[in-house]
């Protein structure tokens, strides 16, 4: 008698159970992107799984041409999933383009990949501007991929 391996697939994380922040801003170089962590973190006492990317909409004053939602585009990536314990967190990567005579969001709104509800945390302390690119084919403001996070 063959023995059948025996998996146990981690639930998927929901809103309920993840608390939501962000790291402080970053420059890589030449200062026209800056990047922050959007980090989620596992406020349950179960076990739980993120695969992908979240969905980031930033919310701030009606801008006259696209209104007050930005709905951020994804990086390309190979995401892959990630098993979150209790208290454990999970980052992605956001990446924007800095416009002194920019927009500046107010609220950054987080929907988890194939789950309902959304969470909600302030823009980045200080109100770094950005360039809204809404209608870009190449944009240098998008959301990446979930990842664990690094301690």
């Amino acid at each position: 008698m063959l023995a059948s391996p025996c998996a146990f697939a981690l639930p998927s994380c929901a809103t309920d159970t993840l608390s939501l922040s962000t790291s402080a801003p970053a420059s890589p170089g030449d200062q026209s992107q800056i990047h922050f962590d959007v980090i989620v973190t596992n406020i349950s006492a179960q076990s739980c799984e993120l695969m992908g990317y979240p969905g980031v909409d930033l919310i701030g004053p009606d801008d006259p041409m696209w209104g007050p939602d930005y709905q951020l585009p994804q990086q390309a990536g190979d995401p892959q999933p990630v098993a979150l314990a209790p208290g454990a967190s999970a980052t992605s990567r956001l990446t924007f383009l800095a416009d002194a005579e920019g927009w500046v969001p107010n609220t950054i709104a987080v929907t988890l990949p194939n789950g309902p509800g959304r969470m909600e945390t302030p823009w980045i302390a200080g109100g770094v501007p950005l360039a809204r690119q809404d209608g870009a084919t190449h944009p240098g403001t998008y959301i990446g991929p979930f990842q664990p996070a690094t301690e």
